[in-house]
């Protein structure tokens, strides 16, 4: 009977570490990819914007950020006229190591932004406040806009799927 029970117990563990080992390391191989232009379609027409946003090029984000071009494989980016801080950025970067950082990049220019908006439009900083920046796999998304909550419903529902 003891040993019955020391079998199956052996059984089990190493069923629940075959468990935990597939469950660690599938997560890493997954490769996703993002349909940057339908994900900023999406946003511009949920009428979370005052603005009308403008297309810009990878070249103009990279220099409004302060980026480094060389690890920046695909820009879509949609900004405002000017009389508000409302923008769409989605980036998809070369290598996933560097999404923390660019992220903190772009976090020290939203934070700069706010102080600039302050006595220009100040009305503006709520929407610098409640921006959202979402990152899955090697994709950055940034939106500013009226609506933070639908803004994030949209992004989460096409980075995830």
């Amino acid at each position: 009977m003891k040993k019955k029970i020391v079998i199956i117990g052996i059984i089990l563990i190493i069923i629940i570490i075959g468990v935990c080992i597939k469950f660690i390391f599938s997560d890493t191989n997954t490769e996703i990819t993002l349909d940057m232009p339908k994900l900023a379609e999406e946003l511009i027409n949920a009428q979370i914007f005052e603005d009308q946003l403008n297309e810009v090029d990878k070249e103009s984000i990279i220099k409004k950020y302060n980026l480094n071009a060389e690890k920046i494989k695909n820009v879509d980016a949609y900004v405002g006229t000017g009389a508000t801080a409302e923008e769409i950025l989605i980036m998809e970067l070369l290598d996933k190591k560097d999404i923390s950082a660019t992220k903190k990049i772009m976090e020290t220019q939203i934070e700069e932004r706010k102080l600039d908006f302050q006595d220009y439009l100040p009305k503006e900083v709520f929407k610098l406040e409640n921006y959202i920046l979402e990152s899955k796999g090697n994709y950055i998304v940034l939106c500013i806009s009226n609506d933070s909550d639908k803004a994030k419903e949209i992004i989460n529902k096409n980075i995830n799927s």
